[in-house]
This record gives structure tokens, sequence and C-alpha cells, in this order.
């Protein structure tokens, strides 16, 4: 017997490995797309009307987010 005979043999179980591989990459990528989506969304909050003027207060104060 050889590698020719079990070839065949261990395809499915080669397909399921390669699936699961694929399903954890797909994973790992929805994952980091999630995490920088609320980066994002957690930035925009940090923005200034038009009409106000920045002063220096509002640069330092450690209080205001």
């Amino acid at each position: 017997m050889g590698i020719h005979y079990t070839y065949k043999a261990q395809r499915g179980e080669r397909s399921l490995k390669k699936q699961q591989k694929q399903e954890e990459r797909q994973r790992r990528s929805n994952a980091r797309k999630f995490k920088k989506q609320l980066d994002k969304e957690n930035n925009q909050t940090l923005t200034f009307p038009e009409n106000e003027i920045i002063t220096l207060d509002h640069l330092t104060n450690p209080d205001r987010k």
C-alpha cells in the first residue's frame, strides 16, 4: 500500500480541514472589521459644532470627552 490508496479516502477529511481554516479566517476578518467600525464611531463623537469657537479649555480639560 502507499499514498495512492489512501489519498482519495482522506479527501473528506482534507476538505473539512480546509473549510474550517477558511471559516476561521473569515471570523478573524469580521472581528477586525467590527472593531474598526466601533473605533470609527467612537472617534466621531469628539467633533465640535461649526458655530462653536474652540478654546484652550476645550483642548486641555480632562473631564470633557
